[in-house]
């Protein structure tokens, strides 16, 4: 009954939107503080760049609904080509 606190995401999981209602139903709920859950994700290839790194925690930030992570991570060592992800926020 208590659940997983340690929750581990990623945008390349494609579930960040769904992870996050989740979080958000639970914290609304008072299930759980904010301060129970350790929150992972990961910098995806794209966004390895100094000037993309802002806007990628942002969406992962507003995709989780939670105002901080616990951990950020890169997720693979390897940069990969920008995609420009700028229009996919504020559409919740």
């Amino acid at each position: 009954s208590i659940g997983y606190r340690r929750i581990d995401c990623a945008p390349v999981y494609m579930n960040e939107d769904a992870v996050g209602d989740g979080i958000h139903a639970a914290l609304q709920t008072k299930q759980v503080q904010r301060n129970d859950l350790f929150v992972v994700s990961k910098l995806a290839s794209p966004f390895h760049k100094p000037e993309h790194v802002q806007l990628a925690l942002q969406k992962t930030l507003q995709d989780l609904r939670v105002d901080y992570l616990d951990l950020y991570l890169i997720h693979w060592p390897a940069a990969f080509d920008y995609v420009d992800i700028s229009n996919e926020m504020n559409h919740r």
